[in-house]
């Protein structure tokens, strides 16, 4: 496991003393310091479809005040079919939850396949002259072709069993022609999806960000939305994250994509947990094997610009599991954080090769099953040989 190291403060190094005996030299001045470590608790299991063909990751959490927590996550409703519906259980203290509710399906032209990646948060949105309490975005793409786009649905209730839609995209795909945009070949553009989102004003500005794929690359983009009033959307415009700070497993400047946020407001502080590249060559090489926790300034990041700073990854020697991925943040009901260097992160887990392979009931996904840990923060004194000037 990968431990960050922050210096704190350094006291007064000792002052060099000389031996008065025969040629024993000079002592060597040492210097005493306060190191933090930032380390992953051991994880626990949340959710998983346990001994069937099916899925359950990408978790979205509302942590409630009285120890329980709502969590929606992507899940498929039959068996061997890889069909995305939104699902939601109640988490309670004890490690216990309610049963799994599908509580948002394909169901427009535009999402007549999957829908998944749900973000949910708290405010005041207005639809059809009703006035909603809580919004879900989530990705989705037509049965005809291969790219995602965003939309948002809203509720009165978390426990609700359906979720009224906005009829169209949110944030729709990045090129203008009807259809997929092709990369050479057999490839094509992934579109934009997996949206995060976290509220700026705990009524109807929201800050979306959400991962782009298309013959530009794949990044990080976010918005300023007002969803007020969606007669009349306030969509902001798109600007691309700075990934500056990110490293890759390598030690390399690295990209991201299908990352989970939130922010600390009175602390001015932006967290995100992402997944580290590259991704492994044996399979399932579609999915990563570490989750990091990083942090900048929000001001910075609103501006486009900041550089982030890593607290700590999710890899196996956390987990025990050889891929992580598809990682949430606990937060409250409006996407914020109080302790933000010790969050709670909810991850999708997965075997590899040779535990699964790419043939039918033997598929990676059916062993993606939610875990949850929590990054703890110690701070220990260490000695230390004076640095020269």
């Amino acid at each position: 496991m990968r431990r960050i190291l922050h210096l704190i403060c350094v006291c007064l190094a000792s002052l060099a003393v000389f031996s008065c005996g025969g040629g024993d030299g000079p002592e060597v001045p040492e210097e005493t310091i306060e190191v933090t470590d930032f380390i992953f608790s051991k994880p626990s299991f949340v959710f998983g479809f346990t001994g069937q063909n099916r899925y359950s990751y990408c978790p979205s959490i509302i942590a409630n005040g009285d120890g329980t927590s709502h969590v929606f996550f992507c899940g498929n409703p039959n068996q061997g079919t890889m069909v995305d519906n939104v699902y939601h259980i109640v988490e309670y203290a004890n490690g216990t939850h309610t049963a799994a509710v599908s509580v948002l399906q394909p169901s427009l032209n535009w999402d007549s396949h999957h829908t998944c990646d749900p973000c949910v948060i708290e405010g005041e949105f207005k639809m059809d002259g009703t006035t909603y309490r809580y919004a879900m975005f989530f990705l989705s793409n037509p049965l005809e072709y291969y790219y995602n786009e965003i939309g948002v649905a809203f509720s009165n209730d978390l426990g609700a069993s359906s979720w009224v839609k906005y009829p169209v995209q949110l944030v729709p795909k990045t090129w203008p022609t009807e259809g997929d945009q092709s990369l050479g070949g057999n490839a094509k553009s992934w579109g934009v999806g997996q949206p995060s989102a976290v509220s700026l004003d705990k009524k109807g500005k929201v800050l979306l960000t959400y991962t782009i794929g298309d013959s530009a690359g794949t990044r990080v983009a976010f918005r300023e939305m007002d969803l007020s009033d969606m007669s009349h959307p306030d969509l902001g415009t798109a600007m691309n994250m700075n990934a500056a700070g990110l490293e890759n497993l390598n030690g390399g400047s690295d990209y991201t994509c299908n990352c989970d946020f939130a922010i600390a407001p009175s602390d001015n502080k932006i967290v995100m947990v992402r997944p580290v590249q590259p991704h492994p060559s044996t399979y399932p090489s579609y999915i990563p094997v570490a989750q990091e926790v990083d942090y900048m300034d929000l001001d910075s990041f609103r501006a486009g610009i900041g550089k982030w700073t890593p607290l700590a990854r999710i890899d196996n020697s956390v987990s025990g599991f050889p891929r992580n991925h598809n990682a949430g943040l606990s937060r409250d009901s409006f996407g914020h954080l109080t302790e933000w260097e010790t969050p709670t992160v909810y991850f999708t887990v997965s075997k590899e090769t040779p535990d699964v392979n790419a043939s039918t009931g033997k598929h990676a996904e059916w062993t993606y099953h939610i875990y949850k840990s929590k990054l703890t923060k110690r701070i220990r004194t260490v000695t230390r040989p004076v640095r020269g000037n």
